[in-house]
């Protein structure tokens, strides 16, 4: 593993960054820490300080992870990304293999190693914004050009086909997403549906901001949701959660009855919430607390002004990343960073507005909060390689005849 030496950076640009999401990440895992510590009172758990404690022990690890991603040389991990890309297959189809694959609550998703489990499409997400970034960076010249607006279909018809359109689709489109497709399509043998929404979601939009065809994503939308519908409307267990999600109240002794029971945690808290450790729903009502729902829990004990520091500090996070992308030194490191970045706050959405009944029931983990050791080591190298890649924004460019914006 080759490593690059530490630039000093501006004072106001990549310093900035530097030091303030590292600060706001851990201010979110030691918020975590202090959920998990109540919530382990769950009667889902039969040792009160389990989780808390295992998921301090992972604290140390994932502060590595997101240590060597931040030093390590982006260009070397470029290079061999496709040992990284067969390393996360064979753990996809692992954890599909009886006996060396866990199965729980009838999904295919861990690995047991006896002292730890391995969730191998946590570390599908870190190598998913890799290969994507990568692709983008090699095939622009087949995307559209980067003066203009995005929306801008091309100078031709679209239903024109030639030669030069073909390698348009095939290399301006087709090449960075076979990468999310063939992810998606191991995750599905767990299955987990909304990490494969959640992976093709980043993907479409590291590849639209790599300025690829609107005509291609926007049938890749259509198709997708098709697929998604199709889907859900033949899984018999998917089609009685969503209903469930539309009517909570009607059923709240069946499908809804967590979903139920976690919208309760939050009235219950209101806006100043009920106190540190004085929450009840995890004590008696509301299984899994410690995972999915730990959100409810800081609802239900810090109240409203908690639950909205949390999404500050997630919205702040996307907010300064954003900002600083347009100091990224190529297009591949600012898609790495908007992928890397996209991950953490699109999963952090979609838990709230799961646990808050404005999305149906999956199992999404809250980013640094909830449950999870190899969630948060991959969390953490996410944030490695986001901070990483906009490494050298702030540094000016010494050699001779090279314009950096």
């Amino acid at each position: 593993m080759q490593f690059k030496a530490e630039p000093l950076g501006e004072p106001g640009g990549f310093l900035r960054a530097t030091l303030l999401v590292p600060f706001l990440v851990a201010i979110l895992t030691t918020f975590g820490l202090i959920a998990l510590f109540s919530a382990g009172y769950s009667m889902s758990l039969k040792e009160p300080l389990a989780a808390v404690t295992r998921q301090l022990l992972y604290v140390p690890v994932a502060a590595l992870a997101g240590w060597l991603a931040w030093r390590v040389d982006l260009d070397w991990l470029r290079a061999n990304r496709r040992y990284l890309l067969w390393g996360v297959i064979a753990l996809l189809v692992l954890a599909r293999v009886p006996g060396v694959g866990r199965m729980v609550n009838g999904s295919w998703r861990w690995i047991d190693f006896g002292i730890f489990r391995l969730q191998p499409s946590d570390l599908a997400k870190v190598v998913l914004v890799l290969l994507v970034a990568d692709a983008v960076a090699r095939n622009q010249r087949h995307m559209l050009p980067m003066a203009g607006p995005f929306w801008r279909f091309s100078d031709r018809p679209p239903y024109v086909l030639t030669r030069e359109a073909w390698v348009d689709l095939r290399d301006g489109f087709w090449a960075p997403m076979r990468w999310a497709l063939l992810l998606c399509g191991l995750i599905a043998l767990g299955p987990d549906l909304g990490t494969i929404v959640l992976c093709g979601t980043v993907a479409l939009a590291m590849v639209m901001v790599g300025r690829a065809r609107l005509r291609y994503l926007l049938a890749t939308l259509v198709i997708g949701a098709a697929g998604f519908s199709y889907a859900v409307i033949h899984w018999p267990t998917r089609l009685r959660r969503f209903f469930s999600f539309l009517d909570p109240e009607g059923r709240q002794m069946d499908e809804s009855y967590q979903l139920y029971q976690g919208m309760l945690a939050f009235a219950v808290g209101g806006v100043g919430g009920a106190g540190p450790g004085n929450g009840l729903q995890q004590r008696a009502y509301l299984p899994e607390a410690h995972t999915d729902f730990v959100f409810t829990i800081i609802g239900e004990e810090w109240g409203l002004f908690a639950t909205v520091f949390v999404a500050g500090i997630y919205l702040g996070i996307f907010l300064l990343v954003l900002r600083e992308l347009r100091r990224a030194t190529d297009l591949f490191r600012m898609t790495l960073a908007l992928g890397c970045v996209l991950f953490i706050t699109l999963q952090a959405l979609v838990n709230m507005c799961v646990v808050t009944g404005l999305l149906p029931t999956k199992g999404i983990a809250l980013p640094f909060i909830s449950y999870g050791g190899t969630n948060l080591v991959a969390s953490a190298a996410l944030v490695g390689l986001m901070l990483n890649a906009l490494r050298d924004g702030g540094l000016p460019d010494l050699r001779p005849g090279v314009y950096r914006r």
